[in-house]
């Protein structure tokens, strides 16, 4: 693969060395047509190169084929240097960030697949704020982890008071809050049976339960009386969803 960057780089010179012979040629039939080869290539070589093709066939197809083969070749090279996985992790990364459930795997995998594509290429690419919040939730999964092993490898002790005995003993009380959470219509299919607060268009917000998606339709649930009603919107209609969450402060 080392030849590879060296071989897209020639591939890249012909076309362009290509491109340039094409556009002389178009600039010697009429100057728009110049304009529009060196402009909007290779969808206007493609157009200059039908109409004149008893003409320009050899200059067209010479611009064609090694435009071709680098687009290939960039595609080869993108692959091989994990382009990829790093869109995946990034769309990843951006999801959690966005609804605050970034989790440490996807952090683990985002700054893997970004320090090995600038390894791979040879490349500096800055991702600053993504990386920024991938490496603080791998920085509080690592002293979660630490606490734990902390708290597994912590020798009994025999001889305790009362009071040490009670301190130990005693489960660590957590404290949480109810709040409703914004989250995408696509993907409210994940929160099933919870309770969530929609707005309509034209329609004031209102408290439903979710109970189902099917395509691209959500199912709800309304209290009415002694009993309940169940209905479906679809997802154009909703503008806004927010489920409700509980959140440790």
């Amino acid at each position: 693969m080392n030849a590879l960057p060296l071989i897209t780089q020639l591939a890249a010179g012909c076309s362009l060395l290509a491109l340039i012979w094409l556009t002389v040629r178009a600039f010697s039939k009429k100057p728009a047509w110049g304009l529009t080869v060196m402009l909007l290539s290779p969808v206007g070589a493609t157009f200059f190169g039908v109409k004149y093709w008893n003409e320009e066939k050899k200059a067209f197809l010479t611009y064609i084929i090694t435009f071709v083969a680098t687009a290939a070749l960039v595609l080869t090279l993108f692959t091989a240097w994990g382009g990829w996985d790093l869109i995946r992790a990034t769309y990843l990364v951006n999801s959690g960030i966005n609804s605050r459930m970034l989790t440490a795997h996807d952090a683990e995998y985002f700054v893997k697949a970004n320090l090995s594509f600038n390894q791979k290429s040879g490349m500096n690419i800055q991702d600053g704020y993504r990386m920024e919040q991938a490496r603080k939730k791998l920085a509080i999964e690592a002293e979660a982890k630490t606490a734990r092993e902390l708290a597994d490898s912590e020798p009994a002790e025999d001889n305790l008071d009362i009071d040490s005995i009670s301190k130990k003993v005693a489960p660590r009380k957590e404290r949480y809050r109810l709040v409703y959470m914004p989250i995408q219509v696509t993907d409210a299919k994940n929160y099933v049976g919870a309770t969530v607060k929609l707005t309509r268009k034209n329609v004031p917000e209102k408290e439903y339960r979710l109970i189902g998606s099917s395509g691209k339709k959500l199912e709800f649930s309304q209290r009415a009386g002694h009993g309940s009603y169940s209905f479906h919107y679809n997802n154009g209609d909703i503008e806004k969803i927010r489920v409700l969450t509980k959140q440790l402060y």
